[in-house]
């Protein structure tokens, strides 16, 4: 019986846990680390930003990427930053100063998001 629970307990482990609020949490943060950015470059897999003077890192490049399952914050030389992982598939649509983030996860459900760049 307790290698069945065991078993069964590793086997279902990832939605057992899974919080659904990462995905606002994720947006949160981005949210935070985008008002009043300036917008410098975007395509399909990565957008480059530089962080507003009320940032608490101000004036700063970043980017955002798709990489692998994963939506990611990377510093201009250094750092990365996971926001989402193991997504089924990530998606950019930029706009004029329009980011629009598509992501479908592991269970099927879809989600949008919109940044609003200078």
């Amino acid at each position: 019986m307790i290698d069945f629970l065991l078993t069964s307990y590793h086997n279902n482990r990832e939605r057992l846990f899974y919080n659904e609020s990462n995905w606002e949490i994720a947006m949160l943060r981005l949210e935070q680390m985008t008002a009043g950015a300036q917008l410098l470059q975007a395509d399909d897999k990565r957008v480059l930003f530089e962080t507003a003077g009320t940032y608490k890192f101000p004036h700063k490049k970043y980017q955002l990427q798709i990489y692998h399952h994963m939506l990611r914050i990377t510093g201009e030389h250094e750092g990365h930053v996971p926001l989402l992982l193991n997504q089924r598939q990530l998606s950019f649509n930029v706009r004029e100063s329009v980011l629009k983030i598509t992501a479908i996860d592991r269970w099927q459900r879809k989600w949008e998001f919109y940044l609003e760049f200078q």
